[in-house]
């Protein structure tokens, strides 16, 4: 396998990029989340899990989008891999939280599993409206592209 040097600068620009946007995202619900709750205190060890948490999440995406370990596959086997991986790492998150412990376990299993299955269903299908828009797009400019390759042939005596 072989690294190439502007996949290798992807994977870390997506790299900060994905940790700074997802450490402020979850910052602001975990300060909401105490705001409402009217907790005063945020402990440094659950900020160091939760900064852990984020970092292994954003290398889990990047490993399955950029093309730095898998090179040839299409952007549907990418998700697939990517919301597998993902929800696993996720379930173990949220078992050591302790937020999957406890009364009502099956239902929160369910209600995951479902919410996950959601969103991906939501990704393939607007993935799906949105390659065949583009490919009309490409299609009818190929057509344009030909007509004018002919029209300047035959002009051409």
């Amino acid at each position: 396998m072989k690294i190439h040097k502007q996949d290798l600068i992807q994977f870390w620009v997506w790299m900060r990029n994905g940790i700074a946007f997802c450490t402020t995202w979850f910052l602001i619900l975990l300060l909401a989340h105490h705001s409402f709750f009217h907790i005063q205190t945020l402990s440094t060890y659950r900020l160091i899990r939760f900064l852990l948490w984020v970092n292994g999440g954003v290398l889990i995406f990047n490993l399955c989008f950029t093309r730095l370990m898998i090179r040839r596959w299409s952007f549907t086997k990418r998700l697939t891999c990517f919301m597998g991986a993902v929800s696993l790492y996720e379930c173990f998150g949220f078992y050591v939280s302790g937020i999957f412990t406890g009364k009502g376990t099956l239902w929160r299993w369910l209600l995951f599993t479902a919410i996950v299955l959601a969103l991906y269903l939501t990704c393939i299908a607007i993935y799906q409206l949105h390659s065949k828009k583009q490919g009309g797009i490409y299609t009818q400019a190929l057509r344009q592209y030909q007509q004018n390759k002919e029209r300047r042939a035959k002009d051409i005596p």
